[in-house]
């Protein structure tokens, strides 16, 4: 079987929610959201959480002691650090270790807390079964970016040519929203590219809306707990 290391990027700073990785949601702390369902994924060999802050660390080792815990440094906790740095640092170290490379790796973002154990599942199986070198999650989008618009200079301008007030919204272009929730990878063509996915040689999956729900901002927060009493 093919070695797939899991990444569980969770700095503790953020911009738009304080301590945001260790913020309750259902009575848990945001980012056991994540690792729950991953270490119920057998097909993950090893999974590794990368975080500055201790007790997001100690907060990961209390849910799992089978996960790898690397300590980030301050260059790669800030709020202009690349996905792309961190996940390439957590990875050396890992090597450094005296592990051997991954033949696959898999980003889980804290962020999206329903993702299941099952959508983990379902993307490895596609990307295994694909010749293609990388895997991206998509949901539909809840606004369509047809109705979306944007200033050039002093005039307003539609970013489709099928705006809302011309087209109705059964003519509008298909289209999905990258949710950030899982990004699979061939570690040689990590390596070599320093990049997750091309859109045009990766494959899609898709994700239902509910289990793509983005934890961004507060609102974010307060209607995930909705969602969480909803289905409870």
């Amino acid at each position: 079987m093919s070695k797939l290391i899991a990444i569980i990027p969770a700095r503790g700073g953020s911009k738009g929610i304080s301590d945001k990785n260790k913020s309750l949601l259902g009575g848990k702390p945001l980012i056991s959201h994540t690792i729950e369902p991953a270490i119920n994924c057998e097909l993950l060999t090893e999974i590794i959480v990368t975080s500055d802050d201790k007790k997001i660390l100690e907060i990961s080792s209390e849910i799992s002691d089978k996960l790898i815990l690397i300590d980030r440094p301050n260059h790669l906790s800030t709020d202009d650090a690349s996905l792309i740095d961190v996940t390439d640092h957590a990875i050396q170290t890992y090597i450094k270790a005296g592990n051997e490379s991954p033949d696959t790796i898999i980003l889980l973002q804290p962020t999206s807390p329903f993702r299941t154990s099952d959508d983990i599942v379902s993307a490895t199986e596609q990307f295994n079964n694909s010749p293609l070198n990388s895997l991206l999650s998509v949901s539909a989008p809840i606004q369509h970016p047809s109705d979306f618009i944007y200033k050039e200079n002093s005039s307003w301008r539609a970013c489709f040519k099928n705006d809302h007030t011309q087209e109705g919204r059964q003519n509008f272009i298909e289209t999905w929203f990258i949710n950030g929730a899982i990004y699979i990878v061939d570690f040689e063509h990590f390596k070599k590219y320093k990049k997750f996915y091309s859109l045009d040689s990766c494959e899609i999956f898709h994700m239902s809306i509910e289990n793509s729900i983005d934890i961004d901002s507060p609102i974010d927060l307060l209607m995930a707990e909705g969602w969480i009493n909803e289905k409870n």
